[in-house]
């Protein structure tokens, strides 16, 4: 693969993550706001550290949307 096809391979990927984003922190939101402070079904507290740096590392590595 040359370095142009990775680039733009890598974009197109950085551009999918913003979709990824937003889709998995509103899940974990809604999921976390029914369980009102309480624990969540289907997970425990180990799962959910893991989802929650799995949200921050794609916010982080997301790109920027313009405007």
């Amino acid at each position: 693969m040359t370095d142009e096809a990775k680039q733009k391979f890598t974009s197109k990927v950085r551009r999918g993550l913003n979709w990824v984003h937003a889709q998995s922190r509103a899940e974990y939101d809604r999921l976390r706001n029914e369980a009102g402070g309480g624990r969540v079904p289907g997970f425990n507290a180990g799962e959910l550290a893991d989802i929650e740096a799995a949200i921050v590392w794609i916010e982080q590595n997301k790109e920027p949307r313009a405007g």
